[in-house]
């Protein structure tokens, strides 16, 4: 596409100076190469935990938790953050578990954090790094609530 655009660019100003010609190429350049790392970036989306977006009952002691990104090339790492209020995952405050910055191209994370109890809600988001090594932020909160784990809990 930029082909194209450069190419009829060109062919409009062929005959003037090429001081013109010469400008609008480097604008069209910069104008693309500037706008890649905030747009390979792309939305953080569809949230699952178990498969399921935000749901209850989770029986998982170490539930598997996913997402999708919205560009064709995989995501460099990533950081999920999973706190016990909504308050706390706001705050950028991973009391369950902060998985770190983990390099690695995947989508998905198991649970490695405090041991869950029975009906506790868990809230989380993800972050990832792409190509350039910039991050566009979290994702939008998602929540699972674990179901009864043990009989005693009944």
């Amino acid at each position: 596409m930029l082909h194209a655009i450069a190419r009829s660019v060109y062919i409009e100003v062929n005959g003037r100076d090429s001081m013109r010609t010469l400008f609008i190429t480097a604008l069209c350049l910069a104008w693309t190469v500037g706008a890649t790392p905030a747009a390979a970036q792309g939305p953080i989306r569809d949230l699952r935990c178990e498969n399921a977006t935000n749901p209850r009952g989770v029986k998982a002691l170490h539930p598997q938790l996913s997402w999708s990104w919205g560009q064709p090339r995989p995501p460099r790492a990533y950081q999920v953050l999973v706190a016990s209020s909504e308050e706390k995952l706001k705050a950028g405050d991973g009391d369950l578990w902060d998985s770190g910055r983990v390099l690695s191209d995947r989508k998905t994370a198991q649970y490695q954090g405090k041991p869950l109890q029975s009906l506790q809600r868990c809230f989380w988001k993800v972050r990832v790094w792409n190509d350039y090594d910039t991050t566009g932020g979290y994702s939008d909160p998602a929540s699972w609530e674990m179901g009864v784990l043990s009989l005693a809990d009944e």
